[in-house]
């Protein structure tokens, strides 16, 4: 499916249900893929961090993003998920995800090199669909602020105006990424990457969202922005109120976060990959208390 160009995107990381045995459930995810088709998200990104892409091997990533590329029956478009300071692996690991159905191609900002220029200017030509680069440092810990920062604003700004870069998505740290704004000046997606921060990243200019908040609730997601890009502030800021506990107690728990909210509206979502373990009975009944209050049940 071609990528969607009406503003706002919203797509989601999607997590990776397991059977008993610890092996991947495609079963389950070509269940869950069936229920998103019929929700305003625009697409999925897998190998990501809420998938447990340090859990998986190649092999399975790549089997995953062909069990989602086959069930959404030509519908949503698919971002795969790349993490490497390598460039020949990362030129390699994007050829693989475009071949397995991937669209698009999201390229993390890399931890290890110091110059994530001339990084990119050997990666991006290189590969066969549009990159979509994310900042986000820190895989894991998206509590925001205190997020390391990859590179300067100028730098992010001149990498997202590079030729087969799609657009961005910006870390939690409003106040980092409401500069590096201002240096996206081109038409390109900018896209908030926090449930929190629906309506402050919305109001600096986000017109889109790659977000773990999304696999459970997108219209809400889409509701605010779309309201935010309106005008209608006050309708944007009830539903994020209406939200804000939810989003919280749900990432709280990470990847085991994600499935227990899953499950309370009839998604298949299992326990993590071990050694992980599920969230306890009562870290279950805060995400179902917070997700009641946000009318997700």
């Amino acid at each position: 499916m071609p990528i969607p160009e009406n503003n706002p995107i919203i797509v989601a990381p999607s997590p990776t249900p397991f059977k008993s045995d610890d092996s991947v459930d495609h079963e389950a995810i070509t269940r869950n893929v069936h229920k998103w088709l019929k929700t305003s998200l625009s697409g999925f990104v897998l190998n990501s961090e809420n998938g447990e892409e340090q859990f998986l091997s190649e092999i399975e990533r790549l089997e995953i993003v062909k069990t989602v590329n086959a069930a959404r029956k030509g519908q949503k478009f698919i971002i795969g998920g790349i993490d490497s300071p390598s460039v020949s692996e990362s030129i390699r690991m994007a050829q693989n995800l475009v071949e397995a159905g991937a669209e698009m191609i999201r390229i993390r900002i890399p931890r290890l090199v110091n110059n994530v220029t001339s990084y990119f200017e050997e990666v991006v030509p290189k590969i066969p669909a549009p990159v979509v680069v994310i900042h986000q440092m820190a895989p894991g810990q998206f509590a925001g602020g205190d997020a390391p920062i990859g590179a300067s604003a100028e730098v992010i700004g001149d990498l997202i105006d590079m030729d087969n870069v799609y657009g961005y998505i910006a870390s939690g740290n409003v106040r980092f990424e409401a500069r590096v704004r201002t240096f996206v000046t081109t038409e390109k997606p900018f896209w908030l990457g926090n449930g929190l921060l629906l309506v402050a990243m919305s109001s600096i200019g986000a017109n889109g969202a790659c977000l773990m908040f999304g696999n459970v609730a997108p219209d809400q997601c889409h509701k605010i922005i779309s309201s935010v890009i309106n005008g209608d502030i006050k309708t944007a800021q009830a539903i994020q109120n209406q939200c804000i506990e939810a989003d919280y107690q749900i990432l709280d728990h990470g990847a085991a976060g994600i499935k227990a909210a899953l499950e309370l509206i009839g998604y298949d979502g299992g326990s993590p990959r071990k050694p992980n373990k599920p969230v306890s009975t009562e870290a279950r009944e805060r995400i179902r208390q917070a997700m009641q209050r946000a009318k997700l049940l």
